[in-house]
């Protein structure tokens, strides 16, 4: 694979550490909760605690990967492309290739309209989503196949220029 250099980079704010802090505190008491009853006789068997804790180790997981979300357009040795990094370390990655762009635009977007905060939609099923972390303007790309992607970044019109060599010519 070669080499790929970032065109325009930023970092979307996400999660509050205080979510994931209140995460971790409800586990704990409910953890109490379970000891203490089973102290009176009373017992919650293995397996209901054994679930409680995955539910609770998986939601703090999923909180813990969208701290960080960093969107780039980057060059590649094809042209250019919307990359889409997930967690730490880029965990889960989206790319959008520039053959795949038909239109890059920009266009209000808030969470009502949305869906919500947080990736909504698919563009598999739905042939729309939207990657929603703040209230304003939107990167707005068209895809092939009918498919919507929108992104909540500062500044998107500095996006489309970037991906401008990008975009085909439909």
């Amino acid at each position: 694979m070669g080499a790929s250099s970032i065109v325009l980079e930023q970092r979307l704010r996400t999660a509050n550490p205080a979510i994931v802090l209140g995460l971790v505190v409800a586990l704990v008491a409910n953890v109490i909760v379970v000891v203490v009853d089973s102290s009176h006789g009373r017992s919650i068997p293995g397996f209901a605690l054994g679930v409680i804790v995955l539910v609770f180790v998986l939601i703090a997981f999923l909180f813990f990967i969208s701290f960080r979300v960093d969107v780039r357009v980057v060059q590649e040795s094809k042209g250019r492309s919307l990359a889409i990094r997930y967690g730490p370390g880029g965990l889960i990655r989206q790319r959008f290739a520039g053959e795949e762009i038909l239109a890059a635009t920009c266009e209000p977007l808030s969470p009502l309209k949305s869906g919500g905060w947080g990736y909504r939609g698919s563009l598999r099923f739905f042939k729309r989503a939207a990657l929603v972390t703040r209230h304003g303007d939107a990167l707005v790309l068209a895809l092939k196949g009918g498919r919507t992607f929108y992104v909540t970044v500062e500044g998107p019109d500095d996006f489309v220029r970037a991906l401008g060599p990008a975009v085909t010519k439909s």
